[in-house]
């Protein structure tokens, strides 16, 4: 029933959708022909699937974060069975070009087919790829139902639901439990999560808990390609780095403005979606600060202007960056819900500061307060003196990278066993 119900409506979402869809990428610079594989229509050049080649491993990603947990998933895979090829397929324009500036080893990189029956066929017809993957909550009824005839197991790794988001899954467990039974295993990233996704349906047979890969130290996210971000950052001169991290509107001149008063500093904003990078730049030019692009070098200054900003508008480079900082300001936190992902500075050794809005990574962020392995502010003047504090207190930053590194050892090899119980499966089809 919640098929068909699905069925029905699906494409009349994705027609009213598609306008806005497409506008939102041509902003982000990603409107090309490639978007055309949505529909299963690929170019005669893209390697296509025959008998005498090894079925390829489906890694199904939605954006950046996502994409950068298949990364990770397909460089330890790669390790442990060089003998695996894989498709990454992702959802977004900026989850695209990241996944195709670097590409893992034996990984065909394209944009996911959309959840509809005869584009579905289209593309297990051209690929049969032999296990799909999907990542964090990514189920989707169509692709998991034509996997299923065709007798493709399909994992759910990286899982995770929230209390809310699991409070209402179950209330619809009567349409959805059928969906969720047909995953063949799902690995959850705590022992919170477990339960919660057993209760929407999922069969505990197929329930393991192997930690969080997004937040597994044992592998780093790789990283794009890119010029050393140092001689790039000895353009703003000497001294400490404060660094913001996938900010949101309203955060970056927040963070510009509280880490101007720290003496000395240098300032990096990496903002979460490149495509906002005019609106950033006149917000900060406006505010009196010079500000530097890097994607083309230019440089925006106003009068009287004595604090230089670089802006880091591109795709794939904020690894590289990150383990430059001092310190790092973690976006999506101060005026917008969820959070970002604070564990990639925490692993390159950086302290973190954050806002008070990191629901998507609890119960990981309330553990690290405890252990005052984070630091939460709530306005620019705590901002201010927290950086203030942290700069001038060596020994403070120490323990708080200290305490937070051990906090992530909870999750260590969480990439290894995923990649282990997901081998398993496949030898099992």
């Amino acid at each position: 029933m919640f098929r068909l119900l699905y069925n029905i409506f699906l494409p009349f979402l994705a027609l009213f959708a598609t306008p806005f869809w497409l506008w939102k990428t041509h902003k982000r610079g990603g409107l090309t022909t490639r978007l055309l594989e949505k529909i299963a229509r690929y170019d005669a050049n893209s390697p296509e699937e025959t008998n005498s080649q090894r079925r390829p491993i489906y890694l199904h990603a939605v954006s950046v974060g996502e994409v950068n947990i298949a990364r990770k998933l397909i460089s330890q895979w790669t390790l442990m069975h060089p003998e695996e090829r894989f498709l990454l397929a992702v959802g977004t324009s900026t989850g695209f070009d990241l996944a195709n500036q670097s590409p893992p080893p034996r990984t065909e990189v394209l944009y996911a087919p959309l959840d509809l029956s005869l584009i579905l066929k289209e593309f297990f017809d051209r690929y049969r790829p032999s296990l799909i993957v999907l990542i964090e909550h990514e189920v989707w009824p169509n692709l998991l139902h034509h996997a299923t005839k065709r007798k493709i197991p399909v994992a759910l790794a990286n899982a995770r639901l929230s209390q809310r988001s699991g409070r209402r899954l179950q209330k619809l467990r009567p349409l959805l439990g059928p969906t969720y039974e047909i995953l063949a295993w799902v690995g959850a990233q705590s022992t919170d999560d477990a339960p919660r996704l057993a209760a929407i349906g999922i069969r505990e047979q197929a329930l393991s808990i192997v930690g969080s890969v997004k937040f597994d130290p044992a592998l780093e996210t790789p990283s794009t390609p890119s010029t050393d971000p140092t001689s790039l950052m000895a353009t703003l001169g000497e001294g400490p780095v404060l660094m913001s991290l996938s900010t949101f509107a309203g955060e970056e001149i927040l963070f510009a403005k509280a880490a101007a008063k720290v003496p000395g500093c240098r300032i990096v904003i990496i903002p979460r979606h490149m495509e906002r990078r005019e609106e950033i730049t006149h917000e900060l030019n406006e505010a009196g600060f010079t500000t530097v692009l890097r994607s083309t070098g230019e440089t925006r200054t106003t009068v009287n202007s004595k604090t230089k900003i670089l802006v880091i508008d591109s795709t794939g480079e904020m690894p590289a960056f990150t383990k430059k900082a001092s310190v790092a300001f973690i976006g999506k936190t101060l005026f917008s819900q969820g959070g970002q992902n604070p564990c990639e500075a925490i692993a390159a050794k950086v302290p973190v500061v954050a806002g008070p809005h990191f629901g998507n990574f609890e119960p990981l962020v309330s553990e690290l307060q405890k252990v005052t392995g984070i630091q939460i502010i709530n306005n620019e003047t705590e901002l201010t003196q927290t950086l203030t504090t942290l700069i001038k207190n060596p020994q403070l930053r120490d323990k708080q990278i200290k305490a937070a590194s051990l906090m992530l050892e909870t999750h260590r090899e969480a990439t290894k066993k995923t990649v282990e119980s997901l081998a398993r499966l496949l030898k099992l089809a």
